[in-house]
């Protein structure tokens, strides 16, 4: 289980460290990187399923 989510200079995001939790619940208003964050997760999970280089050409 992942005990942290650091993401550096992806998309909206510059620079976010995340303890996370059994169950983690992100909210914030419009533009401020809910779905940025989500993303990375995801690139990540794609990532060590398919490989690095095949989850960063589907990213784009």
């Amino acid at each position: 289980m992942l005990t942290t989510l650091a993401v550096e200079n992806y998309r909206s995001l510059r620079r976010v460290v995340m303890p996370l939790r059994g169950l983690n619940v992100v909210t914030g208003a419009n533009g401020t990187g809910k779905s940025s964050l989500y993303r990375a997760l995801r690139l990540l999970a794609d990532a060590s399923r398919n490989g690095a280089v095949a989850a960063l050409a589907r990213d784009g």
